[in-house]
C-alpha cells in the first residue's frame, strides 16, 4: 500500500516553451507487433501531411532477447504468431534484420518515421534487458530524449524507466510508470513487472503537471479491479493533462479525472493480430491514438487508421527462416529471403 500523501497543488510551470505545435502518436499494448506499430504511424504520418514529434508505446512490447526469458502466453500465442516475439528474432538478431532500418529511413529511401519511438515497460517484456536502468536513479527533471537509453542494437528503440520523465523537441513533458499492480496476477513474473510504488511517489511529488503520462496499466479509480490501486495517488491528485495507458480495460470510454477535469484518461487496446478474426487476422482496433499539442491544448484522436485492412496478417509475407515481414517493408526485402 502506498504511504499517505498530502495532496498538493499542481501549476504548469517550469522553463518548458509548450508553444509550438506537435503531433504525437501513442499505442496500446504491442505484443511483439513493432513493425506493425510502427509502419502504420510512418503511413499515418504521410496522410497527415506532418511528421510525429514521437511514437510512445504503452508497454508489453515484448523485449525478450532470449527464449528462456518468454513467459507462458507469449510462448504459446508464438506458436501460430511469429510477432509476439519479433523483438527476439528481428530486432535483437545478429545482426538485426536488415529490412527494419527502412522504418526510419527519409521518404525515398524508407517509409520515412524519423521521430523517436519511446516506450515503457509492460507485464510481456525481457526484463534483463531493462532492470540495469530500474536501478538508475530518477533524474529531478525531465531528460532530453538522447539521454533515454536504447533498447536494441540499432538504437531505434528508446526506454523511458518508471518515474522518468522527457522533453519533446517542442517542449512538452511525458513521463513513464511501467508494470502492474502486484498481487493481481498469479504468473511468475520478474519483480520489475510490477510497479514501482517509489517512482509513484517521485511523479507525485512534483508540482508542476506533465503533458502526457504513459503507463501500462490504467488507474483503479477508472478501471476498478483491472486498474491499479497504487496509481490512483496519480489519478486523486492529476499530473498530467492526458494519461495514455493499455493492459485491462474495464471501461474503453475516455474520461476526465481531478477536482477540475485536470486530466483526460485514454485507454488503448492491444494491437495483436485477432485470433478469432476469419478475414485474415485483422490487426486490434482499440490501440491507436494521435495527439495534437499546442500549448495548453490537446486534441485527442482515438481511432485506427483507415487503412487498416491492409495490414492483416494474411497480407504479411513469411521469410524462410519463419518471421513475418510487414507489407511495406516488402519492396526493401531480398526476396529470396521469403519463403515460397
Amino acid at each position: 500500500m502506498l504511504c499517505d500523501h498530502a495532496p498538493r497543488t499542481r501549476h504548469i510551470g517550469g522553463s518548458r516553451l509548450r508553444d509550438s505545435k506537435e503531433t504525437i502518436a501513442v499505442v496500446g499494448d504491442v505484443h511483439g507487433h513493432l513493425q506493425m506499430a510502427l509502419c502504420v504511424f510512418a503511413r499515418w504520418q504521410r496522410d497527415l501531411g506532418r511528421p510525429f514529434s514521437a511514437v510512445l508505446l504503452c508497454g508489453d512490447v515484448g523485449t525478450f532477447t532470449n527464449v528462456s526469458q518468454l513467459d507462458n502466453a507469449t510462448r504459446r500465442h508464438a506458436r501460430d504468431n511469429p510477432c509476439e516475439i519479433e523483438f527476439l528474432t528481428q530486432w535483437c538478431a545478429n545482426p538485426p534484420a536488415a529490412w527494419l532500418a527502412r522504418i526510419f529511413t527519409p521518404i525515398g529511401e524508407g517509409l520515412g518515421l524519423t521521430c523517436p519511438v519511446v516506450m515503457v515497460h509492460g507485464n510481456h517484456e525481457g526484463f534483463g534487458l531493462l532492470e540495469e536502468w530500474s536501478r538508475q536513479p530518477i533524474p529531478a527533471n525531465p531528460v532530453a530524449v538522447e539521454k533515454l537509453p536504447a533498447i536494441d542494437p540499432n538504437g531505434y528503440l528508446k526506454y523511458l524507466p518508471s518515474g522518468w520523465r522527457f522533453e519533446t523537441s517542442a517542449g512538452h513533458v511525458v513521463a513513464g510508470i511501467g508494470g502492474i499492480e502486484p498481487g493481481q496476477r498469479v504468473a511468475a513474473y520478474h519483480p520489475m513487472a510490477f510497479i514501482d510504488e517509489s517512482a509513484v511517489l517521485a511523479l507525485a511529488s512534483y508540482s508542476d503537471t506533465v503533458d502526457i503520462l504513459v503507463s501500462h496499466q490504467g488507474p483503479s479509480l477508472v478501471q476498478g479491479a483491472l486498474g491499479s490501486p497504487t496509481l490512483d495517488l496519480l489519478a486523486e491528485n492529476p499530473m498530467a493533462r492526458v494519461w495514455c495507458h493499455g493492459h485491462g480495460v474495464t471501461t474503453s470510454e475516455i474520461t476526465t479525472i481531478g477536482p477540475g477535469g485536470e486530466c483526460r484518461v485514454v485507454p488503448l487496446g492491444d494491437i495483436a493480430f485477432s485470433d478469432a478474426d476469419s478475414s485474415g487476422g485483422r490487426p486490434g482496433l482499440d490501440g491507436w491514438l494521435i495527439l495534437d499539442l499546442h500549448g495548453e491544448k490537446a486534441t485527442i484522436r482515438r481511432e485506427p487508421p483507415r487503412f487498416w485492412r491492409q495490414y492483416r496478417k494474411s497480407r504479411w509475407r513469411r521469410t524462410r527462416t519463419g518471421c513475418l515481414i510487414c507489407p511495406d517493408l516488402l519492396p526493401f526485402v531480398d526476396h529470396r529471403e521469403l519463403a515460397d
